[in-house]
């Protein structure tokens, strides 16, 4: 049984707890170490509770030859540059986590004090790797975009006794149309992986984001850019950062709306039944 309730750096998710806001900044700062540091500044401006990169080295996960390679090649970082982001995240008291491409890179994110591991949808069904990551003990987040259910159960068996694992529910298109969400189905994950589940979104606006949360999603995950007309893969299914502020307070609103479930009478309403 996962829990219920854990936490990532100095944040608590789960069950009656706010949602959790990622704001997905992958390789959308191209390389350029100064851009971001500040993507990690607008993002807390907007309200986000988190930032996750991607530290993925092509040579060890890709062959030369594919598109892949290409994206990810010079995105990243230097472990002077990561802990000095690190640094300036834990200032802005943002978390601060990342996805790896392989083992190798478990161990720098370890090695550098990240504060979680996120296992991306395309990386669901390489377990030996998701196990490794969880005797870490580090929070882990596994995107399930392109998994059939019997991979996800795999996948969370392949976190052996590490309680602290959350699951999103994702479409693996970018952007992805409305028509392939099916949000919904955050029910059914929730009913049959009793774990935190969460929405990890590609379209192009906020809306799916905030649907998600009334299916009970208690992380939500976006992807943010500093402009959206930037070349690269992700930049067009990204929000902004005056965007993300606005789904960040819509959200925020909509938790106030929300409820416990129980019907009763608000105290608002008393003097109107006298």
């Amino acid at each position: 049984m996962k829990s219920k309730i854990f936490k990532i750096g100095k944040k608590y998710i789960g069950e009656g707890k706010k949602t959790f806001i990622i704001a997905e900044i992958g390789v959308n700062h191209e390389g350029d170490f100064s851009k971001c540091k500040k993507l990690i500044k607008k993002a807390k401006l907007s309200g986000a509770d988190a930032v996750k990169l991607q530290t993925i080295n092509p040579d060890y996960n890709y062959a030369r030859d594919t598109k892949s390679y290409k994206v990810f090649k010079n995105k990243d970082f230097s472990d002077e540059q990561y802990l000095k982001l690190k640094r300036l995240a834990s200032k802005l008291n943002i978390v601060f986590f990342s996805t790896p491409g392989s083992f190798f890179e478990v161990d720098r994110i370890v090695r550098l004090g990240f504060d979680a591991v996120k296992i991306s949808s395309g990386l669901l069904t390489n377990y030996p790797l998701i196990k490794y990551a969880s005797k870490k003990k580090l929070p882990l987040i596994i995107s399930t975009g392109m998994a059939f259910k019997h991979e996800i159960k795999t996948a969370l068996n392949s976190t052996g006794t590490n309680k602290k694992v959350a699951i999103l529910k994702c479409t693996s298109l970018y952007p992805a149309p409305d028509t392939s969400l099916n949000i919904n189905s955050i029910n059914e994950l929730k009913r049959n992986f009793k774990t935190i589940v969460g929405y990890s979104d590609h379209t192009f606006d906020e809306l799916s984001c905030v649907g998600a949360t009334s299916a009970g999603a208690k992380i939500i995950e976006k992807h943010f850019t500093l402009s959206k007309k930037m070349k690269g893969p992700d930049h067009i299914a990204s929000l902004e950062p005056q965007e993300f502020h606005e789904m960040v307070k819509n959200l925020r609103t909509f938790e106030l709306m929300y409820g416990n479930g129980q019907k009763k009478v608000e105290k608002c309403e008393l003097k109107n039944i006298n």
